[in-house]
């Protein structure tokens, strides 16, 4: 069921789209609010808080792709209500839709933040370093999150989901 083959375990070469969620179901079972996420090859670091934005007060996490595996297979086996009703503004729904964002766009993850005084409150900011080496930056109202999230769930009805996490066409040459 979620055999990785002989692929590398790192983050280039997984879905972005599934391994956000995996985080942001966890990140809500801790009640947290505000988060930093920052990506590398090999891990998620985050910062969050029991606030909502902007929060002074963090608490400092870490996921490896190992952790994420095991918590989508965990969530996968424990999931009883598969018809339940979607809610695309809830946090992990926010990061699966950020993360099909940049799956699309076959770019690396570099950082997804909602705790900054420079952005809007109720907005996340994305950056990400596209496939040409470009590193790039979006704010996103949580409308637009709304949006992605509603085209993303219309699209994984035409088509079945993957059975894994590394499936996104991801480019390996990036630097971290």
């Amino acid at each position: 069921m979620f055999t990785l083959g002989t692929r590398a375990k790192d983050f280039r070469s997984l879905s972005y789209a599934r391994a956000l969620h995996v985080v942001g179901l966890a990140l809500q079972m801790r009640d947290l609010k505000t988060f930093d996420l920052q990506a590398d090859d090999r891990e998620f670091r985050l910062k969050c808080g029991y606030q909502k934005p902007p929060c002074s007060t963090t608490v400092e996490l870490r996921y490896t792709i190992d952790e994420i595996e095991s918590f989508e297979r965990e969530n996968l086996i424990n999931r009883d209500d598969l018809q339940k009703v979607v809610d695309f503004l809830s946090l992990a729904e926010v990061l699966r839709g950020l993360g099909a964002y940049v799956d699309k766009k076959q770019a690396r993850l570099i950082r997804i933040s909602n705790n900054s005084a420079k952005i809007a409150a109720g907005s996340v900011k994305l950056e990400y370093e596209s496939y040409d080496g470009t590193r790039r930056e979006e704010t996103f109202a949580l409308s637009s999150i709304y949006d992605i999230c509603v085209r993303m769930y219309k699209a994984r009805g035409e088509t079945k989901t993957p059975p894994n996490l590394w499936t996104a066409p991801h480019f390996s040459g990036a630097k971290v």
